[in-house]
């Protein structure tokens, strides 16, 4: 079946569709209307948590609308957007997860908790559960929580970055936990 073609012979050429790779965004607006419900999409596939993912996407935006320099190119201003919502998802992460109070934790935990059978099974568990790890998530996680080092510190260890590094015990962690659901289950 052919493609029929509508337009007479003195109609003009149709307008091309707004091409990204080519397209300006001029004001803050229209850098929000095109983009607000894709980076709340992005943040919400990654938290799972609707309040959460709100906030967070509104903090992409604040941030982008204190640093973004317009007019811009449309594909520079979504990559901005997405590099935006990596940091600040980094951020939300390091901070939702970061053990502040250890020792306080520590000192709260009864006596007979630290050395009974419950802990060297979930130690047993542990070791399996780095063992199937790839070498440089095991390195990580061990360098940060059984031997208790800085990120700074497993930088330099390891001969990273130290924003690699965080990147490196994201991933591990998540990688452990899939395996902890997938084959220790």
């Amino acid at each position: 079946m052919g493609v029929i073609n509508l337009r007479g012979a003195d109609d003009p050429e149709p307008e091309p569709v707004n091409d990204p790779a080519s397209s300006i965004y001029t004001d803050w607006e229209s850098v929000y209307q095109d983009n607000v419900v894709g980076i709340y999409q992005l943040v919400f596939r990654r938290v799972g948590n609707a309040a959460d993912a709100e906030d967070l996407a509104e903090d992409v935006l604040i941030r982008t609308l204190k640093t973004l320099r317009l007019p811009a190119p449309v594909h520079n201003v979504r990559s901005y957007l997405v590099k935006t919502a990596k940091t600040v998802l980094a951020d939300h992460w390091r901070s939702h997860y970061a053990a502040q109070n250890v020792e306080l934790e520590l000192e709260q935990l009864p006596p007979s908790g630290l050395g009974n059978a419950a802990s060297t099974v979930a130690s047993e568990r542990a070791q399996r559960l780095l063992g199937l790890l790839p070498d440089q998530f095991r390195q990580v996680l061990e360098l940060r929580f059984l031997r208790g080092y800085s990120v700074r510190e497993v930088a330099h260890e390891m001969g990273v970055t130290e924003s690699n590094a965080r990147v490196l015990q994201f991933r591990a962690l998540r990688k452990a936990a899939q395996f902890e659901r997938e084959v220790l289950a």
